[in-house]
């Protein structure tokens, strides 16, 4: 239970502010739909000596890894903590799969981060994009 709660605290304190630029947010109806999207067998909490300090879902669907969240608590962001789990998920995961993909809103500047390690906006809705890259580029 302490790491949902961890998990959904920090998507909240990320996510509230950017989806609220295009939809009214109401704390229970994100609650629900965060527990029934919950999935802790998909789901590493990042800590160090101790303290969680961000989180990180992904699954494989086919040959393809899907990295479903990525959350750096603010404090330790810009200190490659992000950079070193996109290189342990493709690290672990390169042998099974040809490609990681994941869902970034357009306002997110995380989308930057992700130009970095090399995956390319394929697809995009008016909120989203949709980013692919291959596992044999080093990361």
């Amino acid at each position: 239970m302490a790491d949902y709660s961890f998990a959904y605290d920090l998507y909240v304190k990320k996510i509230k502010p950017l989806a609220s630029a295009w939809m009214v947010w109401v704390d229970k109806e994100q609650g629900a739909q965060f527990a029934r999207l919950w999935r802790p067998e998909d789901t590493r909490i990042i800590t160090l000596n101790g303290q969680d300090f961000g989180w990180v879902e992904f699954r494989q669907a086919g040959d393809e890894i899907f990295l479903k969240q990525l959350y750096i608590s603010p404090e330790h962001q810009r200190r490659g903590v992000g950079s070193r789990v996109i290189r342990w998920l493709l690290g672990e995961q390169y042998r099974t799969a040809k490609s990681m993909a994941l869902f970034v809103l357009k306002n997110n500047a995380a989308f930057r981060f992700y130009e970095r390690h090399d995956f390319e906006a394929v697809w995009e809705t008016h909120t989203t994009l949709v980013m692919r890259r291959g596992m044999v580029k080093a990361a």
